[in-house]
Order: C-alpha cells, then sequence, then structure tokens
C-alpha cells in the first residue's frame, strides 16, 4: 500500500519519500515529484504546477520548522470530489502552522503559500505523523491537490467493507496507532482508532464530524481516510479540537 514505486498510486496506494535535511529539500521534493508525475504519464502543464507548489512546501519546511523536523513527502491519488493528485510534505514541527494569506502573487516575500493557492485545486495543513522511520513521529503536514483529467484506474474497483477494513486498520497500524475492527453486522465493519469510530459501509467510511455531522469517503480513498483519522486522533491528543 505504501511505497515510493509510483505505480502503487495507480491502484490506491502511496507513495513515499524522506526529504533531505538543509538547503537542497526543495530541489529533492521538485526532483521526486516531477518523476512520480511523469512516471503516471501526467500531462506537462500539471506536472510544472505540481513541482512548483511542492517546491514552496518544502522550502517553507526547510526556513520555517526546527532542525531536524525531518521532511517527507508523501504522494496519493483522491476520488472524489473529483479524480486528483495528492501531495503532502510533512515535518516534525508543529510551532507553526501555515494557513492562507493575504500574499500577493507579484510580492517580492512572502508569496510562496499564494503561489499554491494559486496553482493548486485546493491545499490546506493539519496535525498528523510521520509515515517513515520507526515508530510514531507527531508533526504536521501541508499538502495540495492537483485536479485531473481522467479518473484513477481503480475507480471501477469493488471493495468489500470488510477487504477496506483490514486495510484500514494495516495503514493505521503503520502509523502507530492501534485500531480495532470487528463486525458490526448486515456487512458493516466498525474500526476503533482512539476515541474515533469509523464505519466501513458498503461503498463508504463514514464518522462523526464532531459538530453533529458525518463525514464520508469512499472506500476507494483508503489513503485520504486513514489520513482523517490520523489528524483526528493527533488533534485530540493535542488538545486541539
Amino acid at each position: 500500500m505504501t511505497s515510493s514505486n509510483p505505480s502503487h498510486i495507480l491502484c490506491g496506494g502511496a507513495c513515499l519519500f524522506p526529504l533531505p535535511a538543509g538547503p537542497t529539500c526543495a530541489a529533492a521534493a521538485r526532483a521526486l515529484l516531477r518523476s512520480v508525475m511523469g512516471t503516471l504519464g501526467l500531462p506537462d502543464e500539471l506536472i510544472e504546477d505540481g513541482v512548483l507548489s511542492v517546491s514552496e512546501l518544502a522550502a517553507n519546511s526547510h526556513l520555517h520548522t526546527a532542525p531536524g523536523a525531518g521532511a517527507e513527502l508523501w504522494v496519493w491519488g483522491r476520488t472524489r470530489p473529483v479524480p486528483q493528485l495528492v501531495v503532502s510534505v510533512f515535518d516534525g514541527d508543529r510551532s507553526a502552522m501555515p494557513r492562507p494569506g493575504s500574499a500577493n502573487l507579484l510580492d517580492e516575500r512572502g508569496k510562496g503559500l499564494a503561489i499554491v493557492d494559486h496553482l493548486a485545486l485546493d491545499w490546506g495543513s493539519h496535525f498528523s505523523r510521520g509515515r517513515l522511520g520507526a515508530g510514531p513521529r507527531p508533526g504536521k503536514c501541508v499538502w495540495f491537490s492537483l485536479a485531473l483529467s481522467v479518473p484513477w484506474p481503480w475507480t471501477s474497483r469493488i471493495i468489500s467493507p470488510e477487504l477496506a477494513a483490514r486495510r484500514l486498520v494495516d495503514v493505521l497500524g503503520a502509523r502507530g496507532l492501534v485500531a480495532g475492527r470487528r463486525a458490526g453486522g448486515g456487512g458493516v465493519f466498525l474500526v476503533t482508532a482512539g476515541e474515533l469510530d469509523v464505519w466501513v459501509e458498503p461503498r463508504s467510511f463514514s464518522w462523526c464530524d464532531g459538530a453533529g455531522g458525518r463525514v464520508r469517503l469512499p472506500l476507494l480513498d483508503l489513503q485520504d481516510a486513514a489520513e482523517h483519522v490520523v489528524r483526528r486522533v493527533e488533534e485530540a491528543v493535542s488538545g486541539r479540537r
């Protein structure tokens, strides 16, 4: 489900890379994402948008986080609301969480996230956990998504709730989260991680959003669902709800 092989993205997995500490962080992120997107056969214009955007995120990670924060590059696919490529830069420093600002694209300084906002379909940041190295490592991830003109190849696949629940437990376990799984009746399964209950239904993952509503994601968007769960658990642990 996770590796440095871009072909795994085509079947619902994630592509993960460590990024070097120091000023070469942005250059490494650019080269890695260009290779991944090129291997996936994505259009040149979209590749350039992705490369420029990830360069800004990696540069921010180097410039604005504590030394030794240990940056990582994550890439996966998302099917809803439209087909997208999701690109995240993770590091272990939570002292500053980036937010959309008022920087102008013509400004000499402070325009990095304005560039990302201009090029990407969406972007954001949240608490998370590292996906590489030994043991759970709390931190933050800053991400953006790029819209694709065609669906991912796996969108026609039918996944059973039992298999989706088992894979979700495995992915969360790899992040250091102890998750339980049990049958809930009627072909529905329940995955519990921390205080969060995730119902795995015939077509979707669903859980309470904490405000009386429910979040629903397609079973095909396993990587997204796992990241949502990790975020909720980390925010609960930190008291940031």
